[in-house]
């Protein structure tokens, strides 16, 4: 009975799917709007600890990191050495090349792109029905509450599409690790397209089974379950939100006062 007891205190403290997607939306807008590492650091801190918190393994985030590295580094070179402002830490001749201001920026983006990419992966700690019946209950239409689910369905897709790419490139005898950075560059531009025509053929044969099943041949939908928030919901819900608030707010005072 003990057993059940506790299975049962489990269960009542799963969170809502609607709560899940808030704290996403506060975290990815808290990366958005803090431009400085410092403040970059404890978001992506808190953002690991929600999903060691939903038990989610976080060491498949660095799964869904590694393929787009490659990309990752060029703009943070590019934020480098265009960004100006600062202190100058690197200069060719007269020619100053990586500033103090330039290196934060792009320590920023990397730090941004991580914590939206990590925290999207709290979307991944419920099902897809709920995804589409929270947003529904939330007063979105199905149409695009199922579109916003097909679009982040696709990100891994694409990312698989390119991985197939590069392992078909390495097949053929290509050793990406040794070649030079100017061939590398070329490759991974010359495997763009196919990239894109995989994914937007797998998009095209979407289309063809939803038409196939009646997609939006009714104007009504009904569904089998509702979602419910229950008392851990509401606290999540408004313990994020304010502080969420009061982040954003100091940070607008901050830019005031800057200005």
């Amino acid at each position: 009975m003990s057993g059940m007891t506790g299975g049962k205190e489990i269960q009542a403290m799963k969170l809502d799917p609607r709560t899940k997607m808030l704290m996403v939306v506060c975290l990815s807008g808290l990366a958005l709007i803090y431009d400085t590492p410092v403040r970059l650091l404890p978001v992506l801190a808190a953002t690991i600890a929600l999903l060691l918190i939903f038990r989610f393994n976080v060491i498949a985030v660095w799964g869904y990191l590694k393929p787009f590295l490659f990309l990752m580094l060029i703009v943070f070179v590019l934020q480098c050495i265009f960004t100006s402002g600062g202190k100058v830490l690197l200069s060719l001749g007269p020619v100053p090349l990586v500033s103090s201001s330039g290196l934060s920026s792009g320590a920023c983006f990397i730090l941004r792109s991580m914590v939206v990419i990590a925290s999207a992966m709290l979307l991944t700690t419920f099902s897809s029905r709920d995804f589409i019946l929270g947003l529904v209950q939330w007063k979105v239409p199905y149409e695009i509450a199922f579109m916003v689910f097909i679009a982040l369905r696709f990100l891994p897709v694409f990312r698989d599409e390119l991985i197939n790419a590069v392992n078909a490139v390495q097949l053929r005898g290509v050793e990406l690790k040794k070649v030079p950075w100017s061939r590398k560059i070329t490759i991974y531009r010359s495997l763009f397209f196919p990239v894109v025509y995989g994914v937007m053929l797998k998009a095209q044969h979407l289309s063809v089974a939803l038409e196939a099943r009646g997609f939006r041949a009714y104007t009504r939908r009904t569904y089998l379950r509702r979602l419910n928030f229950n008392f851990a919901d509401y606290v999540v819900i408004v313990l994020f939100s304010a502080i969420t608030f009061i982040l954003i707010l100091l940070q607008v005072l901050h830019w005031i006062s800057v200005s």
